[in-house]
């Protein structure tokens, strides 16, 4: 599939965000925006750049820096190693100086999150960049990038439909494998390879599996994460799937329910209290509308089925290219709550219930917001797969 990128714009883009922060030089290390800037997978601890007056460029390690040359449209690229003159800092450094900009103002992303690989600045990088450049102003600009990709240009939407069609295809493809005596493990191998087939090129998620559950595994308290184990698939047992596709640089996840055999009047209770809410938490991702406002639609549905003790308390994140899996989070927080949604941002919808000794069910689906509503990337329905063999 050719889909086209305007790289030079999304450049000027991000030189238009550095403009409105008074930024000579950006310096972007999250995964978010090394990735986005190369158009190429970029694995290792990296260094972006972008000037207000034309370079643009990526430091990265030597061993890959061939391969990402291959993939990316940039034409800097700047093999580093852990060797005296080829270290990563201290190419970049030289750069600085070399561009004029050791007296500049220069973005740098500090911060932190609960993702283990996002990509902030560390306290040893940055204590090196003060040292070596003093007269440099250093800014936090981690703001920068989630703004600049927080609205889907139209050639990434198309990108996220062909990922969220290869996660409906494993799911698919799960759902006919499925049978009482089979593993966690199997489960997750099926899937896998259904979207290997099908063009998922990375596996994105910091659990390094598709999660898989079943059973008590499904119910944990608050749990939201479930790599797959060894456990045996029984009869009448909630089973979690949750799939996680990368297509071209871009994610998607999707996560479904199922049960083998007829579920209890409890586990029909939950399984339609768990599509009322989802339904309505993707109807709320409105362009206009606040996160905040998203957020506390999905709590009074959780609210008044009954089942909030039950629900976790995040209703969705962001998604996009490799990296960006947070911005912004559908929690009500100060961080997020004020977030008003635009046209073409993309987002995961999240709901998990988790009810011990009935079953959990969880939610992810990409979901574009639109003037009317949210639209679910992925096409496979969300209630219950029921299973009667």
């Amino acid at each position: 599939m050719n889909i086209h990128i305007d790289y030079p714009g999304r450049i000027q883009k991000i030189r238009d965000a550095m403009a409105k922060r008074g930024l000579d030089l950006f310096l972007g290390t999250r995964g978010v925006s090394t990735n986005y800037i190369a158009g190429a997978f970029v694995p290792w601890r990296s260094v972006a750049q972008v000037s207000k007056d034309g370079y643009v460029g990526l430091n990265t390690l030597v061993m890959d820096a061939e391969r990402i040359k291959d993939d990316s449209w940039l034409a800097e690229i700047v093999p580093c190693a852990p060797l005296p003159g080829m270290e990563l800092w201290e190419t970049t450094v030289r750069q600085i100086k070399a561009q004029g900009f050791e007296k500049g103002v220069i973005g740098v992303e500090l911060g932190h999150s609960p993702r283990l690989i996002a990509g902030y600045l560390f306290a040893t990088e940055y204590a090196y960049l003060k040292e070596q450049l003093p007269q440099a102003k250093f800014v936090d600009a981690l703001d920068l990038m989630d703004e600049v990709t927080f609205v889907k240009e139209p050639g990434e939407i198309k990108l996220m439909r062909q990922a969220a069609a290869i996660a409906d295809a494993a799911q698919e493809r799960t759902r006919e494998a499925l049978y009482v005596g089979i593993s966690e493990m199997e489960i997750a191998g099926i899937g896998e390879l259904e979207m290997r087939r099908l063009g998922s090129e990375f596996h994105w998620p910091v659990t390094g599996s598709n999660e898989i559950a079943s059973g008590h595994r499904t119910w944990y308290n608050m749990g939201g994460c479930t790599p797959p184990s060894e456990k045996i698939v029984q009869r009448g047992e909630n089973i979690l799937i949750d799939m996680h596709p990368t297509y071209k640089q871009y994610y998607s996840d999707l996560s479904h329910n199922y049960i083998i055999g007829q579920p209890s009047p409890e586990q029909r209770k939950l399984a339609e209290a768990y599509v009322r809410a989802a339904e309505i938490l993707i109807s709320a991702f409105k362009a206009g509308n606040t996160v905040g406002q998203v957020w506390q639609a999905a709590n009074e549905s959780v609210s008044a089925s009954g089942y909030a003790a039950y629900t976790l308390p995040a209703f969705g994140h962001g998604l996009g290219v490799i990296g960006h899996e947070w911005y912004p989070a559908i929690v009500n927080s100060d961080e997020f709550r004020d977030v008003v949604l635009q046209e073409n941002v993309v987002e995961v919808a999240a709901l998990v219930i988790n009810v011990p000794g009935v079953g959990g069910m969880r939610l992810e689906c990409p979901v574009r917001v639109t003037a009317s509503g949210g639209e679910m990337l992925c096409k496979t329905p969300l209630e219950l797969t029921i299973i009667d063999d």
